[in-house]
């Protein structure tokens, strides 16, 4: 072989041979270091961890008054359910709107009736009496829709709204307000063992506790028709 091409093959062998060390070293890097094509995520995994930690914090268990929708106290039920019974033989179908709330429901009611933008959002909604006052934190009122109809000030009394109003008072429920709060009802807490509306009410909103965790805000509510009481 002529002396060139030897020397030609020895510089081949010896590029392959490097090319070789070379590949090798490469490959013994990318092992060591972290893939290009997954970055680190350790500050947004910290990020995270702050958000939650913060977000648990802003949760608080609370003590509330709690009942049953539709509760009314136990000294009236009967008297509630004979109403409905007579009023299911007269063909109408009784629809509460409210019965039982707890003070601070009321003290929602009592600013929202108070003021004109928050009435002419709810419409259905009647003056509503300040919290510690209403018989619907004692569990004796209860607001039943369709006894009258028209405009606020000039409403009337259905005929349907005319049985509703003899039934609940032949079972001992008064109407109170008339057609100034068309919808609500109520019985005496002082004719079913009470001293006072005030003694009631402080049994009815202390009697039930539960404790929750207010995390998320609640869906909105259909609106009803809410009276004063």
């Amino acid at each position: 072989m002529p002396p060139v091409l030897r020397v030609k093959n020895v510089l081949m062998i010896f590029a392959i041979a490097m090319a070789c060390c070379l590949l090798a070293e490469a490959a013994a890097d990318t092992r060591k270091k972290p893939s290009a094509s997954r970055p680190c995520n350790c500050k947004k995994d910290s990020v995270a961890k702050k958000s939650g930690k913060a977000a648990k914090s802003r949760k608080k268990t609370v003590s509330v008054p709690c009942h049953p929708r539709g509760y009314v106290d136990p000294a009236i039920q009967k008297n509630l359910n004979a109403a409905f019974r007579d009023m299911k033989k007269a063909g109408i179908r009784p629809a509460v709107t409210s019965a039982w709330r707890s003070s601070a429901k009321q003290a929602s009611l009592h600013r929202c009736s108070n003021s004109a933008k928050c009435r002419i959002q709810h419409p259905g909604l009647y003056r509503a009496k300040a919290p510690g006052t209403s018989l619907h934190e004692a569990g004796f009122a209860v607001d039943i829709a369709g006894v009258a109809v028209g405009r606020r000030g000039a409403k009337r009394l259905t005929p349907r709204g005319r049985k509703i109003v003899q039934i609940m008072r032949k079972n001992g429920f008064a109407w109170r307000y008339g057609l100034a709060d068309p919808v609500h009802f109520e019985a005496d807490p002082r004719r079913h063992g009470y001293k006072s509306a005030k003694q009631a009410i402080k049994v009815s909103q202390s009697r039930c506790q539960v404790k929750f965790t207010s995390a998320s805000k609640a869906r909105p509510k259909a609106r009803r028709k809410t009276g004063r009481g």
